[in-house]
């Protein structure tokens, strides 16, 4: 009986219980939903707090950057006061330089100069974000060192690399060695002119364009920005080269009245105001006629004489003591390295448009009116055949290396007793920088009783060969060859073909071959040159 009862308490104690159902009323899906977005909000919070000011910042760290100005870029990642955040490039205060209207993205453009430099970006005077940066727009350059034209038809270039760590020629990998050093050669008749292209390791490319057969001798005339951009006038220009010995055409890029005859790409041309679209030159046409009938295209730049650049930049222009524009504002401070510069950009600019030879004009200080009154703004203490000399090494230097023949016109007189004249052209000087000098021979710019000549422009063979044996002189042991200007026009003296051949034959009894005629309204004298062959 004890044993009976003792089993039916275990059983009841074991057996399973039903589970209690239940139902979640309204109210407690109301607590269940403020539960919810608590937790949101202490999540969003928490995200927020964790979230850096700066997320992000442009140029990012051991970024190379290959152009000039440099994009900045800072994404914020909270909302901060504007006027307790600077953004420092290598500890100077760029902020003034930044776009701050948009509130989550600050965007900037500043100019640096190639090299490492450091962005930070500072806030209540923390440094929240920085970045390690190259700035590298330099592109690698090819100098051709030594061009031999051979008799079987084979060109041998020698040259050198800079800075490089790919040379290709018309596409093709070329090795150099460890000093920069390369050589090849070709075939002139299948390749006239090869391309060289260089690449640096931040990716700059430089090329150059080269021709292979050897420059010929250069018999050539002027021709100006009006003619060259009428096409009926160009064209007949082009005509008297078919029909005639002449093989060139020296074509004003940039002449004394201070324009550019084309539309430039240059800044300071464009800031000018020298919009050339409507009336200027068409150069692709200019240069695609040339090519066409292998015409030798010599690009004319006026240098120190701009009376546009003076009257809009005062502060580049030669002044006088009372810091007014001197002789009517028509000349620049040629110790100024911004125009420099200037001329520097609008030759490569003619480079790249595809002229053989480059020639530079008004390469002097001024000379007419009383000099004794200049005020140089920019002048660090040289002497002017200094100063004249340094800027045709200048132009050397970056010139060179893309391929393209060098001239300067230079003062008749510069090479006879009288010197430089005041105007820095020492002769000797600047023939060891070019390949070319163009002294302007003109008989009728000659003093009376010049190099005992009673009437220099009343004999022109005599003027021209005796001035012309003063500049053998001069640039003998330079490596420069000579190329004179010779006069087609008339002054007091009418010209005529008599003339002409009198000074082109003084030229060629000195062993001179090559020449050039001038005439400002570019109306040749036919009858003094010799019919094409």
């Amino acid at each position: 009986m004890t044993g009976a009862v003792s089993h039916k308490l275990v059983a009841k104690k074991t057996q399973p219980k039903f589970k209690r159902r239940y139902r979640i009323t309204r109210k407690g899906w109301l607590n269940l939903g403020i539960l919810a977005a608590i937790i949101f909000l202490i999540i969003l919070l928490i995200i927020v707090l964790r979230s850096p000011l700066i997320r992000k910042i442009e140029p990012s760290n051991r970024a190379v950057i290959t152009s000039n100005p440099v994009s900045v870029k800072i994404d914020i990642g909270q909302k901060y006061e504007p006027s307790f955040l600077s953004i420092l490039i290598d500890g100077e205060d760029r902020t003034a330089e930044m776009n701050m209207e948009q509130p989550q993205e600050i965007t900037g453009k500043v100019d640096i100069k190639d090299g490492v430099h450091r962005l930070e970006v500072v806030y209540k005077g923390k440094c929240e974000k920085r970045s390690d940066f190259m700035v590298d727009t330099t592109p690698p350059q090819i100098t051709i060192e030594q061009m031999e034209v051979r008799d079987d038809g084979i060109t041998a270039i020698k040259g050198r690399v800079e800075e490089a760590v790919s040379l290709k020629l018309e596409g093709k990998q070329i090795s150099f060695d460890r000093e920069g050093l390369f050589s090849f050669i070709v075939n002139r008749y299948d390749y006239p002119m090869v391309n060289l292209e260089a690449t640096d390791v931040a990716g700059n490319h430089q090329q150059i364009s080269l021709k292979t057969t050897p420059i010929p001798k250069i018999k050539g005339v002027h021709v100006s920005i009006w003619v060259a951009a009428d096409s009926k006038l160009f064209a007949n220009l082009v005509s008297l080269v078919e029909r005639t010995e002449l093989n060139s055409l020296e074509i004003d890029t940039k002449d004394e009245s201070g324009r550019v005859g084309y539309d430039s790409s240059v800044e300071l041309a464009n800031q000018l105001g020298l919009d050339m679209t409507k009336g200027g030159i068409d150069l692709g046409k200019v240069m695609d006629k040339c090519w066409y009938k292998d015409i030798y295209t010599i690009a004319r730049i006026v240098c120190f004489k701009d009376p546009v650049l003076a009257k809009k930049r005062p502060d580049l222009a030669v002044q006088d003591k009372r810091g007014k524009p001197w002789g009517n504002g028509q000349w620049l401070d040629p110790y100024s390295k911004e125009v420099w510069n200037y001329i520097l950009d609008l030759a490569k600019e003619a480079a790249a448009n595809g002229f053989d030879e480059i020639q530079f004009d008004y390469v002097r200080f001024p000379s007419d009116g009383d000099t004794t009154t200049c005020v140089f703004p920019h002048n660090d203490g040289r002497a002017k055949e200094e100063v004249i000399t340094d800027f045709c090494r200048f132009l050397a230097e970056n010139l060179k290396p893309l391929g393209v023949v060098l001239s300067i016109d230079l003062f008749g007189l510069t090479a006879s007793g009288q010197g430089s004249m005041g105007i820095g052209q020492d002769v000797t000087a600047i023939a060891s920088s070019v390949d070319y000098l163009s002294p302007m021979v003109y008989p009728s710019h000659y003093h009376l009783g010049e190099y005992n000549i009673r009437v220099p422009e009343a004999n022109p063979y005599e003027t021209v060969y005796k001035s012309l044996v003063d500049f053998k002189k001069k640039i003998e042991g330079t490596g420069c060859k000579l190329r004179p200007w010779l006069q087609d026009f008339s002054l007091k003296i009418n010209y005529g073909p008599k003339e002409v051949k009198a000074q082109i034959q003084a030229c060629y009894d000195l062993g001179i071959e090559e020449w050039l005629l001038w005439d400002p309204n570019c109306t040749f004298t036919e009858g003094a040159l010799s019919p094409q062959q």
